[in-house]
């Protein structure tokens, strides 16, 4: 998804999907330990990411980014629930994290498809407007 964001998306989507691979790549270098305890280094950089998402809502006339922007900030919400709270089990933070995840590139997704979609049906009506017709004579 983040593939396609680059290559057919517009700058919100490529900015997007730069600073989720990133934050994809980095998480897992600077984790320390499994799942068990809680993850510092997760919490900044999926905050970090957070605020690339709410300067892409705010500049973006799209709709998409508020969406992603709230599925990643339910992410946050679920490290800090496991840092205030550690009976929360392993399990339901890793699966918490995922789906957070997947919600969060559907979104992406989705904003692609849609600016695709437009550039697309904008180059089939500046092709109709340039090819002259009976009445364009």
């Amino acid at each position: 998804m983040a593939g396609a964001a680059l290559w057919k998306g517009g700058w919100s989507e490529r900015l997007v999907a730069i600073g989720f691979l990133a934050a994809w790549l980095v998480t897992p270098v600077l984790r320390r330990g499994g799942w068990e305890g809680p993850a510092w280094t997760g919490l900044a950089v999926d905050g970090l990411f957070l605020a690339l998402l709410v300067f892409v809502a705010l500049r973006t006339r799209r709709w998409w980014p508020l969406f992603a922007t709230a599925f990643e900030l339910l992410s946050v919400l679920s490290h800090i629930a496991r840092l205030v709270d550690p009976g929360v089990r392993a399990w339901a933070y890793a699966t918490a994290d995922a789906i957070w995840t997947y919600f969060l590139l559907t979104a992406l997704a989705l904003g692609t498809y849609n600016r695709w979609r437009d550039r697309r049906q904008l180059a089939a009506n500046v092709a109709v407007m340039v090819e002259p017709g009976a009445t364009r004579r």
